[in-house]
């Protein structure tokens, strides 16, 4: 009977999702919590007022696709996910360099989160993902230009 809803089904009142799946979420979920201390720091760090303001837009989107895919996540399991704390090494110490990370960081996302989105079959979930992917790649073409 499950068999046909490999991803997301509900049965009564218990709500079930994928392990991998469920994984690739809390990634998703634990790298937008590290971004959004990633870019705030980013924005500390930039040399003028359009870099700072840019990076910030950035943040905002990711404090939307946190807040999204941790609504997704408890829809489809029930549960809160688990919160990663970031750790202050993983955060940027130097401008160009954060930039390059952060380039590199928002153009692999994309296939990520495209990769996720194909397998939910919740339609809300879906969506937030593809347009997390398409924020991501514009964060990267955002980021070349800084």
């Amino acid at each position: 009977m499950y068999d046909q809803y490999p991803y997301y089904f509900e049965n009564q009142d218990d709500r079930q999702i994928d392990r991998q799946l469920r994984r690739d979420i809390q990634k998703a979920i634990n790298d937008e919590f590290l971004a959004i201390s990633y870019y705030t720091q980013l924005a500390e760090l930039a040399p003028n007022d359009t870099a700072k303001v840019a990076i910030l837009g950035i943040r905002q989107d990711e404090i939307r696709h946190f807040n999204g895919f941790t609504q997704s996540y408890l829809q489809l399991t029930g549960r809160y996910p688990p919160i990663n704390l970031v750790n202050p090494r993983d955060l940027p110490s130097n401008y160009r360099q954060g930039i390059r990370e952060s380039i590199k960081d928002e153009s692999e996302t994309v296939s990520f989160y495209l990769s996720i989105s194909n397998k939910l079959t919740e339609p809300r979930a879906k969506r937030r993902f593809l347009r997390a992917a398409y924020d991501e790649q514009r964060h990267a073409e955002i980021l070349r230009n800084l």
